[in-house]
């Protein structure tokens, strides 16, 4: 009975990121949450409450296991010598190779973030500056900290994050048009690793750096 409930709350779970993916907070109703579950709008309310609190428990899922990954990576760096150009890179990578796959893998993410960036209600945010926003203060102040202004080469911590997080994001919002675009098929290696390419030396840019990135030779 116990597994039940929980296939029954992931069912309701999955259904609601979809519609609130696609469709944002307004314009998602629980009938619809309900119905894309193949559920009854009573059972919807029993496993996952109310729309405000369905529409946090999805932010939950796409935003702290992100933040939590990300976390695990500035920790590590946070443990070298940031002054280190050959460990900083090394260290990028590895965060940007993994966060890539993470929203390669979970193409409602980036839908998410940039609805969120439309949504003016502050309950509606309420996730992001528990979760997250936090975090972020923390990286940041940790960098400046640990990195001299000069070494920073003037760059505006906050908004450099900011910016990173619209080019992440972003480049896995619309994989069909960027596909056809490229004249490349978004399902492809190809596809896959001229994004982290890319991204990788923009990231690179934005921080100051000089871009020693290069194709990780990924398969089909």
């Amino acid at each position: 009975m116990k597994k039940k409930k929980k296939d029954t709350s992931d069912k309701v779970l999955d259904a609601a990121e979809a519609l609130f993916a696609q469709h944002g907070y307004d314009g998602t109703t629980t009938r619809q949450i309900a119905s894309a579950a193949g559920i009854s709008i009573q059972t919807l309310h029993y496993h996952g409450g109310n729309k405000l609190n369905l529409y946090s428990q999805v932010l939950q899922r796409s935003i702290v296991p992100v933040t939590k990954m990300i976390n695990r990576h500035i920790e590590n760096m946070m443990t070298g010598d940031l002054n280190d150009d050959g460990a900083m890179q090394e260290s990028l990578e590895k965060l940007m190779d993994e966060l890539l796959e993470v929203l390669h893998q979970n193409p409602n993410f980036p839908l998410l973030f940039f609805r969120q960036w439309l949504e003016r209600d502050p309950s509606l945010r309420r996730v992001e500056w528990e979760q997250l926003v936090p975090f972020l203060r923390k990286w940041i102040k940790e960098v400046e900290g640990r990195v001299d202004a000069k070494r920073r080469r003037g760059i505006d911590l906050p908004l450099a994050f900011i910016s990173l997080s619209f080019i992440y994001w972003g480049l896995f919002s619309n994989p069909v048009f960027i596909g056809k675009f490229l004249d490349l098929d978004p399902e492809s290696p190809d596809y896959f690793e001229r994004l982290k390419i890319h991204t990788k030396e923009v990231t690179s840019r934005i921080l100051g750096r000089k871009s020693e990135f290069r194709s990780s030779g990924r398969k089909g």
